[in-house]
């Protein structure tokens, strides 16, 4: 009797020990991070950096990710699916946060959730106006708003050696493809006080041919250009095909007879000049902190009140710059090198 106990209790303490296991692990809270790219693309890998240095005690709660590559498949109807099929795993899944991040994931998902009890909504690298989607009424939403930083870049261009005795206002042009994310910053850009620089043009195109043309026209008329996103170019009218990031930063660059500033800091990862952008790592952790305070401190959304982006990262390739005789003060370069955002 004993030999038969002694064989049948290890067996029952093993049983034992992964149902408590298995409770435990559908008793977590849940958070589904819901990105609007794919993670390839270097706006997602740095925000996904940013989430990692906050999300540490993983078995507290449960993560999951789902990533709907809008990016690379940028139609209507490829997003609307992307949106669709996203839901479906929030149904399936009913995570108690989703982080959404960037505009599209709120624009074919969150916003679908606004004012739902079952869950509660932590956004980032939203360029928009959060009232866009509902969310400056809704009960369980907070975050944080990806706002350029266009102190710095008029900061910039004001110390520029080369525009120091031009002896009237910088003139700024501003050129960027049609998503919903660059009329996010065309508004910012429109709505800001330049002060001694003069804002001229902003143009958004949504084809090759077109932002070719555009990149002239706006060269002839100012003294730099500010470019914003251009991953949404297609090939032509007729070609819907998307154009490769290294041949447009490679053909603007050099046929641009500009300075050319990007407030999108993988714009000198894809070939160009310079950029003071937005910070991923600010927009990941923000996002991540308010996640756990509504999942682990359990406070209340409405005392989390949305937040504006504050830091930025300078990224800049020395060649480019010699070559557009673009000459800032030393602590730029100082300052992308600290960061690992300098290249030669």
């Amino acid at each position: 009797m004993k030999a038969r106990l002694g064989s049948i209790m290890p067996a029952v303490f093993t049983g034992v020990a992964v149902a408590l296991c298995g409770w435990y692990n559908l008793s977590r809270p849940s958070i589904l991070i819901l990105h609007s790219y794919d993670p390839s693309y270097a706006w997602t890998r740095d925000v996904n950096i940013g989430l990692a240095r906050v999300l540490k005690q993983r078995y507290l709660y449960q993560l999951r990710w789902y990533y709907m590559d809008a990016k690379r498949h940028p139609s209507e109807q490829d997003k609307a699916r992307a949106g669709l099929a996203a839901r479906a795993v929030i149904e399936a899944t009913r995570p108690d946060v989703i982080i959404a991040i960037d505009d599209d994931a709120q624009q074919y998902v969150a916003r679908h959730y606004t004012n739902d009890g079952r869950v509660k909504i932590v956004f980032a690298g939203v360029n928009r106006d959060a009232a866009d989607y509902g969310y400056d009424r809704a009960d369980n939403v907070t975050g944080i708003l990806e706002r350029m930083p266009l102190a710095a870049v008029r900061e910039a261009l004001l110390g520029a050696a080369n525009f120091a005795a031009l002896g009237r206002p910088i003139r700024l042009g501003f050129l960027g493809d049609g998503s919903d994310t660059v009329d996010g910053d065309a508004r910012q850009v429109r709505r800001f006080d330049w002060q001694a620089v003069r804002l001229g043009a902003t143009r958004q195109v949504g084809t090759w041919p077109e932002w070719q043309a555009a990149v002239l026209a706006l060269g002839a008329e100012n003294d730099a250009l500010l470019v914003a996103g251009y991953r949404r170019l297609r090939r032509s009218a007729s070609d819907p095909a998307l154009v490769p990031v290294e041949e447009i930063v490679t053909w603007t660059e050099a046929h641009a007879p500009l300075p050319l500033i990007s407030c999108d800091v993988f714009y000198t990862e894809d070939g160009g000049m310079l950029a003071i952008g937005t910070s991923p790592y600010e927009q990941g952790e923000v996002a991540a902190a308010r996640a756990l305070d509504i999942l682990l401190r359990h406070k209340p959304v409405d005392t989390l009140p949305m937040a504006l982006s504050h830091q930025f990262i300078v990224s800049m390739r020395g060649a480019k710059m010699q070559a557009k005789h673009f000459v800032l003060p030393r602590v730029y370069e100082a300052a992308a090198r600290t960061g690992n955002q300098y290249y030669p």
